[in-house]
């Protein structure tokens, strides 16, 4: 039984996902917190006491993995499912959880985000270079020590020194981010935004804006929301978040591979806009449009489609 939270006004919806996402995290995180605690013997009070810089200590790696997996289930798995089951009779059809209308797609949306690849490491350099030139000393300062802290805990998380260690870091990082980041905010949060400004356009770009907002990187926020924008439109043009799931998971497994064979770090590096990353960059970005543009013309998604007429009542 579900209340069909759909058929009310786009804002109530996003209220009512916000209070359930708000709720549910709370408890899952509080019974997350007290497993966590007896698995690693740390006090459940000193779990609660540690900040950002603590979790780039060696000592605190089980809690930062630990954390991941209940972020997973409290804040992306959880509300987003408990949202499409009080909105929809059928819930994970709702959420995007579907075949594509075109199973290629699910192939198309990972060759796209193997080309963006480039074009996220070309607009991460031009990324950085706008913050350090356009924002103060101290606020660059508070910038850095916010991504130094991010990076810490990722390194941390990605201290691979085993194929076990490798595989572990692919499921936490890799599968659980691709399922439950793709489930929340393409499969139920853009899917309201859309609903709000009556436009698959601004809706995608204002989630993927939030996307970016969110993982707390000023460094890297032009590249992850040009990478939020792109998967939202995999699943938009698909139909399906299956191929946007694909896509990120394929992301974000790169990465690891290239951080555990040593091919790169995870710290910031300074200003590298050489003229190949540049030319590479833009050829992606034009590979990335062709293939999105060719997605777009095979895509049977309409605004109405999705909401079923739904709108007209607003």
């Amino acid at each position: 039984m579900n209340l069909q939270i759909k058929r009310q006004p786009p804002w109530l919806q996003l209220i009512i996902f916000g209070l359930i996402t708000i709720v549910v995290a709370v408890i899952i995180s509080m019974v997350g917190l007290m497993i966590i605690s007896a698995i690693t013997h740390i006090g459940f009070l000193e779990l609660g006491k540690l900040g950002p810089e603590d979790f780039s200590n060696p000592k605190y790696a089980g809690v930062a993995k630990g954390l991941l997996v209940v972020q997973f289930f409290g804040i992306f798995l959880a509300p987003s499912l408990i949202f499409a089951w009080l909105s929809d009779s059928r819930p994970f059809a709702f959420a995007g959880l579907k075949m594509p209308d075109h199973v290629g797609s699910i192939f198309l949306g990972i060759l796209i985000i193997l080309f963006s690849y480039l074009m996220v490491e070309w607009t991460a350099s031009i990324n950085q270079d706008l913050v350090r030139s356009i924002f103060g000393k101290s606020a660059r300062q508070w910038i850095e020590q916010g991504e130094s802290n991010v990076n810490g805990t990722l390194q941390n998380i990605l201290d691979m020194r085993s194929p076990k260690d490798l595989l572990v870091s692919i499921v936490l990082v890799g599968l659980l981010a691709a399922v439950g980041e793709e489930l929340f905010f393409r499969g139920i949060l853009q899917r309201i935004m859309i609903q709000i400004f009556r436009s698959p356009w601004i809706g995608i770009v204002v989630t993927a804006a939030i996307f970016s907002a969110i993982h707390g990187q000023f460094l890297g926020f032009i590249p992850r929301m040009i990478l939020g924008v792109i998967l939202g439109f995999l699943y938009w043009y698909s139909g399906s978040l299956f191929p946007a799931m694909a896509g990120h998971f394929v992301f974000n497994t790169l990465q690891i591979l290239l951080v555990y064979y040593k091919v790169i770090d995870l710290s910031p590096s300074g200003s590298h806009g050489e003229s190949v990353l540049a030319i590479a960059g833009i050829l992606a970005l034009a590979a990335v449009i062709a293939l999105l543009n060719y997605m777009r013309k095979k895509s049977l998604t309409t605004y109405e489609r999705v909401y079923h007429m739904d709108a007209e009542r607003f």
